[in-house]
């Protein structure tokens, strides 16, 4: 092309002016090639350098009228201009074939992977509407667009596809479409590649692209470390236990690896899981780290513990990322961001630019947030391929894996197998998994291997550790004898009972908690406690952002490892002390729940027995003491509700059944050797038989949990179809597709009236301060209430300046006196939100 051709063709428009379209193609192109450099995709030079040309070809559509037209300012209309890079690829298919050769569909898969990176495929097309696209692109563009191929090539002697099937072009497209992505946002940010005159050298201007994109990845905060070979003690400093010697020891296969963690909570499972991590990623299986978790708050918690257990695991300063919906609050997160890469010291940090967005921060060195952000890699979402790229060459580990429902049980089987395909490896830690739930990510894995078919792990043994590839490994460790107890468990009969056995609690000095399934019913309970006279606190999941993170501090400090003042007092909480809190009572009382979630409730009972041994303790042993109707009666549906009241419906009720009938019948928690009994009881291949009065119920609940793998499986993405396959035909905005399933919550965000204006409930002002005064409620209970009128003008002029999905999705809720935000709707600092 000559420099007034390559002017003709603009790529991006500056205040001061135009970048051409190929030099725009080439900023990106050499960021994918710096990028290769460092973590080459295939094995092959030509074929990454055949990638890499590929990535460079990403905007060929840019050559066209209508893109021209829309940059000068003229009306745009008909197909997008990643949609023309891909007819322009099929049209100049014949010469790409002969300067990569390889198979023709093979690179037809290829076209559609890199052409698909403004978040989802381009549309297929008939031949009318291919005649229509061509005639948007212009005879003049076309012809540049084949000028452009030919003054690319010579930068690429060397690409080469050959031998390349059609299969193996499908499993590479994922990966493609997610790194063409990645080059893309970095190749397009002008402070990195700045306008540049039309002419120069295409190949000088290669060689000067290539050196930016070396700066900007650096600034971008990638592959500033690397995995170190330090020895797993390092992250203890003190003798292994029992799991964790087991990690290190066990013997690791070729190719993608999937372990599964099987050990009691307070056994050292997270520390197994980054030993074992290090050594796969010393093994080149990664280099690398997600740790995917159920919640916000227990990703909270893992920020801190992954602070501090980096430097031994990477050579040079790591990036370390939050990855949730309120990362920005995280008073932790906002502390690794502050530090600068260039500082001294071994702390990891997290650029700006990695942190300001959630999909590339997955492209962390090591990133935790809750399991939603990778799942959202394996369903039709806007730049689900960053995620599955980000992932690929991370170890994923994922957290509390029993505690998925039927429908998320299913995406993870799907991220399972599409992460293997992409020859990713992975580490599940649990509790309380079923063997089922447990065999089904095995079968989820080997399919993404092509591995034969099989794969049922067969093992009973608890603690447990497996191994699997293309053979498998068990190691049943010993278990850790401080997780080795047995917890005594009573009935109560009535929420009174429940009541007079926590007030003599109290009155013995005993530290003490009322988990509740269901926020009503906590505060109920607190109201009841309070008025007898009894020091109670409350936490539920209905607080604003602000107040809950105050409650926490408040029960940690009292409550945990070194807790005060916590003698005689009670905390009456919802399930959000399952997991994400280090907290430690004397004596439990809890609505009944499904079995693996009252022996996680369980495991909040005499946990620091170095500080608080036995005869240090106001009660002679732990124990469960279950509100629950007796599972000999059950002479209908509602058995659960005559005594828990609407918080029977939070689990299903055969479930439920099965859980009271198992515990009530073994009479104790004999942890860690009796845990595989008790979940197997409840959630095995023979459960327990129900009662007749609750066959309807099961078969309701069989319905239910063939329905949601059913919506699952409807939502989820093949791994074995291309990039553009029909179920990505239309892509969906992250906070409009599910995830997980469970009932639609609606977010507030409460406003306090200060000097006649409207302020965030949180102190402060700005974006934060309002995140920080978001609260969630039922959308089903709040669309029977009046409501708040989101076009009154004092709410209208606060919402103007908020993004357009916070503008839809996102009410306003000015807070009144007495904490009045409309009728039937209260908010209260000590109570959160109570509903009417």
């Amino acid at each position: 092309m000559t420099p007034f051709q390559i002017s003709s063709w603009p790529g991006k428009t500056f205040d001061s002016g135009t970048h051409p379209a190929l030099w725009h193609m080439l900023d990106v192109g050499a960021v994918a090639d710096r990028l290769l450099s460092r973590a080459p995709a295939t094995g092959c030079a030509g074929r990454d350098q055949a990638l890499v040309m590929l990535v460079t070809l990403h905007d060929l559509g840019k050559f066209s009228d209508s893109f021209r037209d829309m940059l000068a300012g003229r009306p745009y209309g008909g197909q997008r201009h990643w949609q023309h890079s891909f007819r322009l690829l099929l049209e100049y298919d014949a010469r790409l074939a002969e300067l990569l050769g390889g198979d023709d569909l093979a690179r037809e898969v290829l076209y559609a992977a890199i052409a698909g990176h403004h978040g989802g495929p381009p549309a297929h097309l008939d031949a009318r509407a291919w005649r229509s696209q061509m005639g948007q692109i212009g005879e003049e563009a076309r012809d540049a667009a084949g000028d452009a191929i030919e003054a690319l090539a010579p930068l690429f002697q060397d690409a080469t596809l050959d031998g390349l099937t059609q299969t193996e072009a499908i499993r590479l497209s994922w990966w493609l479409s997610g790194q063409t992505v990645l080059a893309d946002w970095i190749g397009s940010n002008s402070a990195w590649f700045p306008m540049q005159p039309p002419d120069l050298a295409v190949d000088a201007y290669w060689d000067a692209a290539r050196e930016r994109a070396d700066l900007a990845i650096r600034e971008a905060g990638l592959f500033h470390a690397n995995p170190s070979d330090h020895g797993s003690e390092d992250v203890l400093g003190g003798p292994l236990r029992p799991m964790q010697h087991a990690v290190k020891t066990v013997s690791l296969p070729d190719g993608p690896t999937l372990a599964l963690i099987e050990d009691a909570t307070g056994s050292g499972k997270t520390e197994a899981a980054l030993i074992l991590a290090a050594r796969l990623m010393a093994h080149g299986k990664g280099r690398g780290i997600f740790f995917a978790l159920p919640t916000m708050a227990t990703s909270n918690a893992m920020l801190e513990r992954l602070e501090t257990a980096l430097p031994w695991m990477f050579d040079g300063r790591p990036s370390l990322a939050l990855t949730h919906g309120r990362a920005g609050m995280n008073e932790t997160f906002a502390r690794i961001r502050g530090r600068t890469q260039e500082a001294q010291g071994t702390d990891p940090t997290c650029s700006d630019w990695l942190a300001d967005d959630r999909r590339r921060v997955l492209m962390a060195d090591v990133g935790v947030g809750t399991v939603d952000q990778a799942l959202m890699g394996v369903l039709p979402t806007r730049f689900n391929t960053l995620r599955l790229r980000a992932l690929a060459d991370r170890i994923l580990i994922v957290d509390e894996a029993h505690s998925y429902d039927p429908y998320m049980e299913a995406e993870l089987q799907r991220l399972l197998e599409f992460h293997a395909r992409l020859g990713g490896s992975a580490i599940v830690m649990t509790a309380t998994l079923p063997m089922d739930m447990r065999d089904g990510f095995v079968r989820a894995f080997r399919r993404g291997m092509d591995a034969p078919k099989g794969g049922r792990v067969e093992a009973r043994e608890y603690p447990l550790l497996s191994v699997v590839g293309e053979e498998q490994t068990r190691i049943a460790p010993q278990a850790v004898p401080a997780t080795c107890r047995s917890i005594d468990v009573h009935r109560l009969r009535t929420a009174s009972e429940s009541l007079d056995l926590l007030e003599w609690a109290q009155g013995e000095g005993a530290a003490c908690v009322w988990v509740r399934n269901a926020v009503d019913e906590a505060i109920e309970a607190v109201e009841a406690l309070r008025s007898r006279g009894l020091a109670a606190d409350l936490l539920h999941a209905r607080f604003a952002a602000t107040d809950r993170l105050r409650h926490e501090h408040a029960l940690q400090a009292r409550f945990g490892r070194q807790g005060k003042d916590r003698d005689g007092r009670i905390l009456v909480a919802t399930q959000v002390v399952e997991a994400s809190l280090d907290l430690d009572f004397d004596l439990m009382v809890s609505d009944l729940a499904p079995v693996g979630a009252l022996i996680q409730r369980a495991g909040r009972m005499w946990r620091h027995m170095d500080l608080r041994p036995a005869h240090a303790r106001p009660v002679p042993g732990p124990a469960l003491h279950v509100l629950a109707p007796d599972p000999e009666t059950v002479t209908g549906e509602r058995w659960v509700q005559q005594v828990l009241g609407p918080g029977a419906w939070v689990y299903p009720q055969d479930t439920q059944w099965r859980t009271a009938k198992a515990l009530f019948d073994a009479g104790r928690i004999d942890a860690p050797g009796g845990l595989r009994a008790l979940i197997e009881a409840v959630h095995g291949n023979d459960p327990l038989l129900l009662p007749a009065a609750l066959d309807r119920a099961g078969i309701e609940s069989e319905g239910r949990i063939l329905g949601e793998r059913a919506r699952a499986n409807n939502n989820l993405l093949d791994p074995w179809a291309p990039y553009d396959q029909p179920a990505m035909a239309r892509v969906h905005d992250d906070e409009v597709f599910p995830t997980r399933l469970g009932l639609p919550q609606i977010t507030l965000r409460l406003a306090r009236r200060q000097n006649g204006v409207l302020r965030p409930w949180a102190d402060g002002e700005g974006p934060f301060a309002w995140q920080m005064s978001e609260v969630q409620i039922s959308a089903a209970r709040y669309a029977k209430l009046a409501g708040i009128d989101q076009d009154i003008p004092e709410i209208a002029a606060v919402k103007s300046t908020w993004p357009r999905s916070l503008r839809e999705h996102v009410v306003l809720a000015p807070v009144g006196e007495e904490g009045r935000i409309c009728e039937g709707l209260t908010y209260d600092r000590e109570m959160g939100a109570i509903l009417y």
